[in-house]
């Protein structure tokens, strides 16, 4: 099993969410969402199937969050629970957070 680097995956995120929060609509960021949930995005099954999480909070959280940005986008704006204001809101929020854990 390759060992993954949660350091660095943060960083990612980091990377993608501030970007996507900057310029939600940018097809740019759509494909580097789509492609780091394809690599990714399973990752959060090892936390819901063994006793010791592997995954870190905050990590799984924001891959949920990309899976969601990625299955709902923003082309729409009909689905009550997902739309484009409450994604990019949540978006802003989960970047706030893998901010302030990765300064501890």
């Amino acid at each position: 099993m390759t060992e993954i680097d949660f350091s660095k995956m943060k960083s990612e995120l980091i990377k993608i969410y501030d970007f996507f929060s900057k310029n939600p609509q940018d097809k740019k960021i759509s494909y580097l969402i789509t492609k780091y949930d394809s690599i990714y995005g399973g990752l959060t099954a090892y936390n819901e199937t063994l006793t010791k999480s592997p995954v870190p909070k905050e990590i799984e959280q924001a891959l949920n969050g990309l899976s969601t940005i990625y299955q709902y986008g923003l082309w729409e704006d009909t689905h009550e629970a997902f739309s484009n204001d409450k994604i990019v809101k949540e978006a802003r929020k989960i970047l706030e957070k893998l901010k302030k854990e990765n300064k501890k």
